[in-house]
């Protein structure tokens, strides 16, 4: 019985860190995505004025 309860409490730490690193991958194409439209409003602007 003792064993049983290492295996699980092994197997937690790795889908807790890969459940975290899901949700950093979400977070960073979320942050690529908002900088690449800011990018190109940015590019269009200093296009208009030069």
């Amino acid at each position: 019985m003792g064993n049983e309860n290492l295996i699980q409490n092994t197997e937690l730490p790795n889908e807790q860190l890969k459940d975290e690193t899901e949700t950093f991958n979400s977070f960073i194409n979320v942050m690529v995505q908002i900088v690449e439209k800011y990018g190109k409003t940015v590019l269009q602007e200093l296009d208009f004025a030069a």
